[in-house]
Parts: structure tokens; sequence; C-alpha cells
């Protein structure tokens, strides 16, 4: 008898400490948005951030991480105070370290055991996560050494052809990483301009990087959504200029849904 009444005290007490416990959990839950990554942002105050912010979400959700964290980027230069951005764009560069970290790894093992393809292809994951990653820039130039070792002792010309392919990706990924800054620094200048209204300037900046880089995503996304931009500013006083830029838009980017729906509005007849 004497044990059962000392007992219930215990057990009473940690009732309260699990439902205390309940209740802060639950508290958490109502302050932070599903999935982590801190409080809900505030609305965005442009057309042009809300774009940012829906292509930043879809690269996110497609796996795309470097177009993500480049969409980030350009979110934190539009607005430092929202920390949500910055919390977001960390998020998305510390699963690249990841992604990049395992990708190095499994590299590694695939060439010590000779699988030379294998590690190529993984050192190359590595570098569209991280452009700038130089140790999986220089474990391809030393695979392209040996290549080009055996291709003077004679190796057949299939082996010559591929190794030339493999050399044409070296270079392109050693020109994507010693690009990466004036990339990154070219797509937020672009982003302050269009924020400020000042379109042209930033049409004319990212026409300039697309053509030196015709197959970069992230330009391309963002040119389009620049004239996107110019369109919607335009369309109450400039009808024929706001079509203008929906169709180079349009162009650039033909799965961009607002922009088919305000050029169908601007051009139907009344």
């Amino acid at each position: 008898m004497t044990l059962r009444r000392t007992s219930r005290p215990a057990r009473s007490a940690h009732g309260v400490l699990a439902l205390s416990l309940a209740a802060a959990l639950l508290s958490a839950c109502t302050t932070s948005p599903p999935g982590g990554g801190g409080r809900l942002a505030a609305a965005p105050q442009s057309a042009f951030e809300q774009q940012q912010l829906a292509r930043a979400r879809a690269q996110a959700a497609q796996g795309h991480l470097a177009e993500a964290a480049t969409h980030w980027e350009v979110l934190s230069v539009l607005r430092p105070g929202e920390p949500s951005y910055s919390q977001q764009l960390a998020q998305v560069r510390a699963q690249i370290e990841r992604e990049a970290s395992t990708a190095l790894g499994a590299a590694k093992a695939a060439r010590q055991r000779g699988a030379v393809d294998e590690a190529m292809a993984h050192y190359l994951a590595v570098l569209a996560l991280q452009p700038d990653n130089e140790l999986a820039a220089n474990a391809l130039r030393a695979i392209e050494r040996e290549h080009n070792k055996r291709d003077h002792l004679g190796r057949a010309s299939r082996l010559t052809l591929s190794s030339r392919s493999q050399k044409d990706s070296l270079q392109a990924g050693g020109q994507t990483a010693t690009s990466l800054s004036a990339q990154r620094n070219d797509l937020e200048h672009a982003a302050l301009l269009a924020g400020q209204g000042e379109f042209d300037d930033a049409i004319t900046l990212l026409t300039q990087r697309l053509k030196t880089r015709p197959q970069d995503g992230a330009t391309r996304e963002l040119l389009a959504d620049v004239y996107f931009s110019q369109a919607q500013a335009l369309a109450p006083r400039n009808k024929d200029g706001a079509v203008a830029a929906l169709r180079k838009c349009l162009q650039l980017l033909p799965r961009h849904a607002a922009a088919r729906h305000l050029l169908a509005q601007l051009t139907s007849k009344p």
C-alpha cells in the first residue's frame, strides 16, 4: 500500500511534464511552416519577386539545386531584410554541400576500382552542383591526362573520339567554374535593376550574358521574367509595347503561363 501511494505523485508529475512537452511541440508547429525553413516569408512586394519565389521553389522541387540557389540569391539581394530568403538559401547550399560530398566519395570509389566513366559522371555531377569545385575539376583533368597518354600509345580511334568528348565536357565544366562569380554578379545586378523598374538595362545585361552562355537556364528564366515584368508595367499605357515584351518572354520560356494569360488578355478583341 505504501508503494502505491508513493508512486502516484511520480506518475502525476510525469504526466504534467509530458503535457508541457506536447504543448511546446504544438506551439513550435504553429510558428514554423511545414517542412521547416523558419517563419513564413512576408508577401512578395512585386510581381518580379513573386516570379523569383515561384522559380526558386519549383527548381528545388525538381532537384535543380544550383538553379534554386541562384533564385534564392536573387531574392536575398532584392529583399535583404527578409530572413526566410537567407534561410532558404542557406538550406539549399547545405544540401548542395551534402550531395556534392556524396558524389565526390562515389567518384573516388569508382576511380579506385577502375570504373573511369562512372567516376567522370560523378565528378561532372559535382560540377553541376558546384561549378567552382576544384577537387572535381582537377580529378577530371587528371583522368583526361590519363586518356591522352593512352591515345599516344596507339589506342583505337573509337577511344580517341570518346576522349575528345570527355575533354569537351571537362572544358565546359572548367569554363563554368571560372565564370561562376561573374555569372552571379550579372544575375544579381540584373535582378536589382528589374526590381527598381530599370527593365531595359536589366534586359541588356542579361541578353549579353545569354549570348555567351546560350544554354544557361538561370539567365534565360530571369530574362523571361524581366520581360514579363516589363510587360506588366507597360500594359496600362503602352499595349503594343507590352505585347512585344510578352512575345519575347514566351520565345525564351514558352511554358510561362502568366505571360500567356496576359498576352491573351491584351490581344483579345473587345
